[in-house]
């Protein structure tokens, strides 16, 4: 298990991954990205990360800044609450990492009218 502060240094470099626009919010296509590539297995139609982003952004609505999104405290207070396992995920994301310059092609996530590749 590791220590809150290594959980919060694996959550901001989540956070920053994902943060493309680098506005300091995860927007929905940005979080879609995240719940994609953290999840590889799973094959998520429209609906269902629908589904989990309007969940995400009820349930932690305080963190949301307007039209940025899910602040780095959000996303932190999502791990904390154990709404996924910040080792997990943070592994994915450093396979997914170094993995995609050459044998893994960017994953494009499309929600609504936006679409976002990582």
């Amino acid at each position: 298990m590791a220590t809150r502060g290594s959980r919060s240094k694996k959550v901001k470099r989540i956070f920053q991954q994902f943060d493309t626009n680098r506005d300091g919010g995860l927007n929905r296509e940005e979080m879609a990205a995240l719940v994609v590539v953290v999840n590889p297995r799973v094959k998520f139609s429209d609906e269902q990360i629908n589904a989990i982003l309007d969940e995400v952004f009820l349930t932690y609505g305080e963190f949301i800044d307007g039209e940025k999104g899910l602040t780095y405290d959000g996303l932190l207070w999502t791990y904390d609450d154990g709404a996924g396992d910040v080792d997990r995920d943070f592994d994915a994301v450093v396979r997914r990492l170094w993995a995609r310059p050459s044998s893994v092609p960017a994953v494009r996530v499309t929600v609504g009218d936006c679409c976002l590749w990582v």
